[in-house]
């Protein structure tokens, strides 16, 4: 069973939602040690929200969700099953650990109605000589400059730039990414790059030979980087620059945003000063599962220890948040789902939640928000209003 089917018949089982052959498929899945491991993971990670916020007691919450999940079970099964359903249960709650969580998230199903009119917006391409051309993510074509060389060849939701040996100068083109979505492309020397929504890529065509591989990024990109120890890859980030050899890791330059963060995966990477070039002896180093944080005001480097899995999530359409203030939230929110939210109450503004979410719809994400916490909300057109408590 894959990880995604997984994923999927844990999150209708806390719902309530699978049918008896799929609750006997996920026992099986279950007794296999991996798929508990991940079930761990997918409860901590996808379930978590704010109870030091909310105020819940946590024990009493575990409680009142066992017994919930076991009310809806008894309306889905028949006697004949119940016993059989009640053996397997005793092995699946004992896995739970972090699972008593998912009460906060109990009874928040696909039956709200969508309100909200999204906006679609298209991928494109700018070549070298500025002409734009649209990319559809279901799309399989060739991109072919004007000389008529194809450089690179487009499968759904990627772009492959091959090595094409009559290109001996730097050519550079630009993808776009609007709000509301994301894009994958492989440059020429088989490093890709996973585009987050609303971010820009520069990049060579091709890389030539016996130079720095340098990119330009405004926004957030996951970067897989492969390995050429006779050209360096570098990453130009605003006011920040990254300097690899090969490594994965993140970035996230958005302009708006007080700083530009970027999370360590696997390898090394310094980081330093665009305005001061790179000096091995004074660049920022960072490990990995660590963040190194430049502050755009103070101009200063800092670093911390960070879940790397929670920074790069988003590659997988999960939204993944821990301790961040709700401006911050909230910004994430209009990013992934293409929609503009204002908020009137301040002092909400600055309170830190946890929590994550993927399959959701953005009206189930507020419908979250407005159960346990308590938020107020009015939704028009594609805009989404935070109201004061005191409205």
């Amino acid at each position: 069973m894959t990880d995604r089917k997984l994923e999927i018949l844990l999150r209708n089982y806390n719902r309530g939602n699978l049918t008896e052959k799929e609750l006997n498929l996920l026992f099986e899945a279950l007794s296999d040690e991996k798929n508990r491991k991940n079930y761990k993971q997918l409860t901590e990670v996808e379930y978590l929200l704010s109870v030091k916020y909310a105020n819940v007691d946590s024990k009493k919450a575990y409680q009142d969700f066992l017994q919930q999940k076991l009310l809806q079970q008894k309306r889905l099964h028949t006697i004949k099953r119940r016993n059989a359903f009640m053996k397997y249960a005793a092995i699946f709650l004992c896995l739970i650990g972090l699972g008593y969580f998912v009460w906060l998230n109990n009874g928040m199903g696909s039956s709200i109605e969508s309100k909200l009119q999204i906006e679609e917006h298209d991928i494109t391409l700018q070549l070298e000589n500025g002409e734009i051309r649209v990319i559809k993510e279901d799309g399989g074509s060739q991109i072919v400059d004007k000389q008529g060389r194809i450089l690179a060849e487009q499968d759904g939701y990627g772009i492959v730039y091959g090595d094409n040996q009559n290109i001996n100068k730097l050519v550079y083109n630009e993808l776009h990414v609007p709000f509301g979505k994301k894009f994958r492309i492989e440059l020429s020397d088989g490093t890709t790059v996973h585009l987050n929504s609303g971010s820009m890529l520069k990049y060579p065509v091709k890389f030539i030979a016996g130079n720095n591989r340098d990119v330009y990024i405004k926004g957030e990109a996951f970067f897989e980087v492969a390995e050429d120890k006779e050209s360096p890859f570098t990453v130009h980030a605003g006011d920040v620059n990254v300097r690899v050899l090969g490594t994965s890791f993140n970035v996230s330059s958005y302009e708006e945003d007080l700083s530009v963060n970027t999370v360590l995966v696997s390898g090394h990477v310094g980081l330093y000063n665009s305005s001061t070039g790179y000096d091995q002896v004074t660049s920022f180093d960072i490990q990995p599962e660590q963040m190194g944080i430049w502050d755009k005001n103070d101009k200063e480097f800092t670093s911390k220890k960070v879940d790397a899995e929670i920074y790069t999530a988003w590659i997988n359409g999960k939204l993944i948040f821990r301790d961040l203030p709700f401006r911050v939230i909230r910004k994430k929110l209009e990013r992934h789902y293409n929609v503009s939210i204002i908020n009137s109450d301040e002092v909400f503004d600055e309170n830190t939640f946890s929590g994550a979410f993927d399959i959701e719809s953005i009206e189930e994400v507020l419908e979250t928000f407005h159960r346990n916490f308590g938020i107020q909300y009015e939704i028009i057109d594609n805009k989404v209003i935070i109201k004061s408590k005191t409205e």
